[in-house]
């Protein structure tokens, strides 16, 4: 079917996926174009989309995956919340399957990227799934809107096939859900969808038999209507007689013996034909047979569309086979002058996955199916056949086992003399389940539609104006980095965190200028005016985007511009990503303020995306040589060895020309001050001291150690360390459960100093007391048992009035006396001060 621009459903519901984020339940009655449409929002939809479907074979036609590889959903059911339920084992709840699933940073930026989600053939699809979806998506977005703010796009018709709920699962979903259909997931009760309903019928024209179809979707069957289908009751229909029609019937077995006694009739030679696989596709979702057995002589039925200008067939087009050799099969259709010369047809598996350099959700092939697009076709399954068209069916429905199925079946023929009925139709089975109807009733008629469409439209820009006026994420990401590096200050540079805090506080400056430019966008906003037809508003949009365009520049120069040097190659790594992704966050915010400088638009704004491409980002924090630098660690317990070690290291460095890594990086300084160790022995039990280094360098670093000990009185600490074999098979054996901060409270609980807790627990006194600081803001630990009052009445005058974040300009003010750790707890007290205050 080509596209009808006159079908006014159609435009409409184009113009909402399109320019709108108003989620929309798309149905209509067999042959009204609802794969048309998909296929329509597929080629021309600028949003970062997937399709989905419940099946398989479903997501290979629709060009998508399944709901279940997507989003890696369990089989077992999923119930809303945390509602307790007999049998945990066997349900999902919003905590376990949040805590199950195993997404990966990929995957978690392709769900924050999406923007629409289309699931087709929504009749087969669960409630609970809609729930889960749901679920999913909220928690991955961080968003408590429906579906975490991602448009959905819900196609097909619920008087078709239904879902399937086995019965020990309903027993538990029959608890949280009123039906297993789709419409009654507690997301789409609460937050129901624009129901539009393509009316136009192409697959029939006549009217006897499109008021028949109607009245068997409806529950609206009368005397006339039954008579008609009793009429075309005929069981000695003799299908030899009329080669061109296909038996539908209910179960793939009977379908299957149907075909295998039809061809072993023909007596002419079978030809196989094998499937070529590649790649990953499972055997579920093969569109076609993997070996096709054929012969002259056999009917036959094309499933896929001609991919030809001129269409020689579609899906569902039947046949007889006139020739067949070893790489050619010619069909020749009844009523038609020409044969078919059918080439192989390739079918692809893709896997959605996320670009990080163009910031775009992008199909990979992962699989592909080849092979001839046909299928024996004296019979076929009701199931089968959905999306379907036949000129002449059988039908053998008697043994129907869903009302679904016998509307499928008679809706698949285009004309009410092409069907015979091989059973009699039970009309038992065609009671419509009335929760069906009940929902049918929401349908919106043209006139809403078209008020939707603009209150949709208005709000739709209003979000994506807004959204891009906000640089709470850029904010927030440039905040962890500045916490990171000074978790982690004694392993970088001295010069970085001053460096960061600058960036941050450029970041705040953004913030705040933007906050105020949205209070302004808020008054300009007109509640029956879209936002890009309003003049004084695209002429403030112009002059923020220059603004903003040229302030974002700077920002992205200075951090290209980073100092950062770490002889950790852990913390380099993070490091890197994390500034890395600061940079990517901003370069495509400058990217969507420059596409504003000339005016917003809704669509372009989308198109324009599209083009954005990550330019390069070279910076790499790991040091090669030794780090440049007379920092000294004030939280070890020995900072003066720390330093004269780590003199010695730098020297080493410079005159072998290696590494810090393969002399001595800034986790083995640290132990060596820690654990003292006097002798080889000992000093093999320090991370990084194998044997060849123990050579090379073991006796210059003891020296440094063993002096260091005797002029302070200091004995080995080695003890205390579990060996390398001990911790490793500790890792392997055990799984630390506790929350860290809540060990270390624990032993700070037990009367242990910041030392005995850094010793015991293997972290460095600044972690010790970042997690102590915690417990001061919460109100668990009191100031003046960590910090005594002579060094809180210092810092609390310097401190009052201070709302950044960033320690150094405190330090620089403060002094040698005032350690940052003593700055990060008096900031913990008075935070909790500060809470307490509002709570009261």
């Amino acid at each position: 079917m080509s596209l009808d621009t006159s079908n006014k459903y159609f435009t409409l519901a184009s113009d909402l996926v399109n320019y709108t984020s108003k989620n929309i339940f798309l149905t209509g009655k067999a042959g009204t174009g609802k794969t048309t449409f998909l296929k329509h929002i597929r080629q021309t939809c600028a949003k970062q989309m997937a399709v989905i479907a419940p099946t398989g074979v479903a997501a290979i036609n629709a060009g998508g995956t399944t709901i279940h590889s997507f989003f890696q959903l369990p089989f077992s059911p999923f119930v809303p919340g945390n509602l307790s339920v007999n049998d945990q084992s066997e349900i999902n709840t919003t905590h376990s399957l949040i805590s199950r699933l195993k997404i990966n940073n990929e995957k978690r930026k392709m769900f924050q990227a999406l923007e629409l989600l289309i699931i087709d053939e929504i009749s087969m699809v669960r409630c609970d799934m809609v729930d889960a979806i749901d679920t999913v998506l909220k928690h991955f977005r961080n968003d408590s809107r429906p579906f975490g703010g991602v448009q959905l796009l819900f196609i097909g018709d619920m008087h078709q096939l239904p879902p399937v709920i086995p019965d020990s699962e309903w027993s538990i979903l029959s608890q949280f859900y009123n039906s297993p259909f789709f419409f009654s997931s507690k997301v789409i009760t609460e937050h129901e969808p624009l129901f539009i309903s393509f009316e136009k019928i192409y697959r029939q024209s006549d009217e006897i038999f499109i008021q028949l179809l109607n009245a068997v979707r409806n529950n609206d069957l009368d005397a006339e209507h039954i008579k008609c289908l009793d009429s075309l009751y005929d069981p000695s229909f003799n299908q030899q007689k009329d080669r061109q029609s296909i038996i539908l019937t209910t179960h793939n077995a009977k379908a299957d013996t149907i075909n295998a006694e039809e061809l072993q009739r023909l007596s002419t030679p079978a030809f196989s034909f094998k499937a070529k696989i590649e790649g990953e596709f499972y055997e579920k979702y093969f569109p076609a047979e993997e070996l096709l057995v054929i012969k002259p002589g056999a009917q036959v039925m094309f499933i896929k569309n001609d991919t030809e200008k001129i269409r020689r067939y579609f899906n569902g087009k039947i046949g007889c086979v006139e020739s067949i050799d070893d790489d050619r099969i010619v069909i020749k259709c009844k009523d038609d002058d020409h044969t078919i010369e059918v080439s192989k047809e390739r079918w692809e598996n893709i896997r959605y996955n996320f670009n990080h350099s163009s910031k775009q959700i992008e199909e990979d092939i992962i699989g592909s199916f080849t092979q001839y697009p046909l299928r024996l076709a004296w019979a076929i399954t009701i199931h089968k056949s959905q999306g379907l068209t036949f000129e002449k069916a059988v039908i053998d429905a008697g043994a129907a086992f869903s009302p679904g199925q016998v509307y499928v079946a008679l809706s698949r023929c285009t004309q009410l003399d092409g069907l015979v009925l091989k059973s009699r139709i039970n009309y038992h089975s065609l009671k419509t389940d009335q929760r069906i109807i009940e929902f049918s009733r929401n349908i919106a008629s043209i006139p809403q539609i078209q008020s939707q469409l603009i209150e949709a439209k208005i709000n739709y820009q209003k979000h994506l104006l807004l959204q891009l006026f906000d640089f709470s994420s850029a904010y927030g990401n440039s905040i962890d980095l500045q916490k990171f590096i000074i978790a982690e200050t004694v392993s970088f540079n001295t010069d970085l965190e001053s460096w960061v805090s600058k960036i941050v506080e450029q970041i705040k400056t953004l913030q705040d200028i933007s906050h105020r430019f949205t209070n302004q966008l808020n008054n300009l906003f007109s509640t029956d005016l879209i936002p890009q037809e309003s003049e004084p508003l695209q002429q403030r949009i112009m002059a923020a985007g220059k603004y903003f365009s040229v302030q974002l520049q700077d920002l992205i120069s200075n951090i290209h511009k980073s100092p950062a040097i770490t002889d950790s190659k852990q913390n380099a790594k993070t490091y890197n990503e994390m500034l890395f992704e600061l940079f990517s966050l901003l370069t495509e915010k400058k990217f969507l303020f420059e596409i504003c400088c000339t005016g917003f638009d809704g669509y372009n704004w989308h198109q324009k995306k599209k083009e954005f491409k990550l330019p390069s980002f070279k910076i790499n924090a790991y040091s090669a040589s030794s780090v440049n630098s007379n920092f000294v660690n004030e939280t070890l317990d020995h900072p003066q060895l720390y330093h004269k070690l780590k003199q010695l290291r730098d020297e080493i460095c410079n005159k072998n020309g290696k590494p810090v890594y393969l002399v001595a990086n800034s986790q083995t300084l640290t132990e060596m001050c820690n654990y003292l160790p006097q002798n080889l022995h000992e000093l093999s039990k320090i991370s990084g001291f194998g044997k060849v280094r123990l050579k090379e360098v073991g006796e210059k670093f003891l020296s440094i150690i063993i002096d260091y000990c005797e002029a302070q009185h200091l004995t080995s600490q080695i003890g205390n360390k579990k060996d390398k074999k001990q911790k490793k098979e500790n890792k392997e054996n055990s799984f630390e459960m506790t929350d860290t901060k809540k060990e270390t409270f624990r032993m700070y609980k037990e009367g242990k100093t910041i030392s005995e807790i850094a010793l015991a627990r293997k972290l460095s006194a600044t972690t010790i007391n970042s997690h102590l600081a915690y417990y001061i803001e919460s109100g668990a630990i009191n100031i003046q048992d960590l910090l005594s009052k002579e060094k809180f009445d210092a810092i609390e005058p310097v401190i009052k009035n201070y709302e950044g974040v960033a320690i150094n300009p405190l330090k620089e003010k403060l002094g040698n006396e005032i350690s940052f750790s003593d700055i990060r707890l008096a900031m913990a007290w008075k935070n909790f001060n500060a809470r307490s205050k509002n709570e009261n």
